[in-house]
């Protein structure tokens, strides 16, 4: 009954960005959605941030469409940290990031990106098909028409990033070698 009224809970916390449905499609809202309450679970190193105000980055690397519907998060806290979004057309512009969705076209590239960030902060998001088990934080995934995610704790915890037990528990499957 608890996972339940969590999971309802965190999908409606998920549906409160104002966007157009014109302007882009609803998968890319609800991932806006989901970026911006991972974001609400997860605790960086104290060593991320250079000071208790300094801002939570959500980068999107390679996704125009997503950026635009995270706009609206730019004046927003979370902690008392202000949350800044940005886009970047390369991984060396990204360092820094807290949070990084990865949409690369080529599966080939992502390979070095993900090596470049495997000591760093940054939870990175993705939806390609073995993102999580490839070391990816998080890896999105459609099931029966709904998008869902995998959490890598194994791979959060080595770059000292705390997940939230309630969002562990909305994963379909967090991946832990024990």
């Amino acid at each position: 009954m608890k996972k339940i009224l969590l999971i309802i809970i965190f999908l409606i916390t998920c549906c409160t960005l104002e966007v157009t449905a014109a302007e882009i499609s609803s998968e890319a809202r609800v991932k806006a959605a989901y970026l911006y309450n991972f974001v609400k679970f997860i605790k960086w190193p104290k060593n991320t941030f250079k000071e208790s105000s300094s801002p939570i980055i959500i980068g999107i690397l390679g996704e125009n469409a997503l950026f635009e519907q995270l706009a609206p998060l730019n004046s927003r806290k979370v902690r008392n940290h202000p949350i800044e979004v940005k886009y970047f057309e390369s991984m060396k512009e990204a360092q820094g990031c807290q949070l990084l969705y990865i949409n690369i076209e080529e599966t080939a590239q992502l390979i070095p990106v993900l090596d470049a960030l495997k000591t760093s902060s940054t939870v990175t998001i993705g939806d390609y098909k073995d993102f999580a088990s490839g070391g990816g934080i998080i890896q999105f995934a459609t099931i029966r028409e709904r998008l869902r995610f995998i959490i890598n704790h194994d791979a959060a915890k080595k770059n000292n990033i705390q997940i939230d037990a309630q969002l562990l528990s909305l994963a379909i499957d967090v991946l832990e070698e024990n």
